[in-house]
């Protein structure tokens, strides 16, 4: 039978700063980048790069900057479901008029739903539902609307987990028929990465790195619960004297609140913050802490689990949401928001090193089950149904 799609749209306009998406947007193109049964063009900004080694066309775009006119009538379009590429140039359509689909990593209506094209769309979390508080008041009805309009009007809907899939069952009445869980390993950059023994000592002196540490790589959006994790960390390092705990992200969201927090517990010389890291570079920085830990109070998957579970690294985490599902046996999990059971779970995972092979082994195990051919194959399944 043939394919309705036979031309897909990969949406790449994800930036490094914008956390697990920019990972998940890698990995869906590497695994779509193996399949030869449809074909396949990547739209990002013009400035993208990162794209050319792949064996598939990318156009690059450049697209015009959004005034609050274009902002309001686009946020109307939303609301009324009005398809009509206002604003369009004729440049954006000629670029996009021979997709019969596209996929949208994230929950964005350009170009799609404008253009009245077809779209599968991946949700990752409908987090503005638990946690309002965490965003601005139009951060939170902008999330409200696109999270509302967008899998209405998709031809079909992803998510990583079936924890957010019973979410959108829930708050958004779409149809369970209608959604797909197809969990994403890292970017293949990652789970086919080669340590050179010489880049360790070369990472450790160019982040300046402490010889023992913990790791967090994460960026300061309130959720992320870096306030409890420092106040876990103070109790566990009046035990381990020689202890650090290294963090990354950007100086935004949080960020203030919780280096005050640093200030107020007396731990200036125990925590390191490396800022925006090179990718590259991520897997030493693994591969030298003594564990990963991620005491997040909401999230669909952690992408930094499975980086984990590839590099053979330790992890504990919050037992809250999809996690205990992504984890199972793999990881040692608490309360986030109990700081004496977060200190207490970590320093059993720090002092029990059997629990600790053993839980490295089993992450292993799970993550080289979800590699990109076994990726590849669930979404192909999933477009064929469409």
């Amino acid at each position: 039978m043939a394919n309705k799609y036979n031309t897909i749209g990969l949406l790449a306009f994800q930036k490094p700063y914008s956390g697990g998406v920019f990972q998940y947007m890698h990995s869906l193109i590497d695994a779509l980048s193996l399949d030869d049964e449809f074909t396949y063009i990547i739209f990002t900004d013009s400035d993208g790069n990162q794209f050319d080694s792949y064996n598939l066309e990318v156009r690059k775009i450049t697209k015009p900057k959004a005034g609050l006119f274009k902002r309001v009538t686009r946020l109307a379009q939303l609301l009324f479901n009005i398809q009509t590429p206002f604003f369009f140039t004729g440049y954006e359509i000629d670029c996009f008029k021979d997709i019969d689909l596209f996929i949208s990593p994230v929950i964005s209506p350009y170009p799609h739903l404008f253009l009245n094209k077809p779209f599968v769309v991946s949700l990752h979390d409908l987090q503005e539902r638990y946690y309002p508080e965490y965003f601005a008041w139009r951060e939170r009805m902008l999330r409200h609307i696109e999270n509302a309009t967008l899998p209405k009007y998709s031809t079909h809907i992803i998510c990583e987990s079936n924890y957010v899939k019973a979410d959108i069952e829930k708050y958004l009445k779409q149809n369970r028929d209608k959604i797909s869980v197809i969990p994403s390993p890292p970017p293949s950059s990652l789970t086919d990465y080669e340590f050179n023994d010489d880049k360790f000592s070369e990472t450790k002196l160019k982040y300046n790195l402490p010889n023992r540490y913990i790791f967090y790589p994460a960026q300061f959006w309130y959720h992320k619960n870096h306030i409890k994790l420092l106040e876990a960390f103070r109790l566990v390092a009046n035990c381990y004297s020689d202890l650090h705990l290294v963090l990354t992200g950007e100086k935004s969201n949080n960020y203030t609140n919780v280096f005050n927090k640093v200030a107020e517990l007396n731990l200036d010389n125990r925590v390191v913050h490396l800022g925006y890291i090179d990718y590259k570079d991520v897997p030493y920085l693994y591969k030298m802490s003594e564990m990963l830990v991620m005491p997040t109070l909401f999230e669909s998957i952690s992408i930094p689990i499975y980086e984990a579970f590839s590099l053979k690294v330790a992890v504990c985490a919050s037992n809250v949401v999809a996690l205990p599902e992504q984890i199972g046996d793999a990881g040692l999990m608490f309360d986030p928001n109990d700081i004496d059971d977060m200190s207490q779970r970590i320093m059993q995972l720090l002092r029990d090193k059997k629990m600790r092979d053993k839980f490295i082994d089993n992450g292993y195990k799970k993550i080289t089950a979800l590699d990109h051919y076994a990726y590849k194959n669930r979404l192909i399944q999933c477009l064929k149904s469409l």
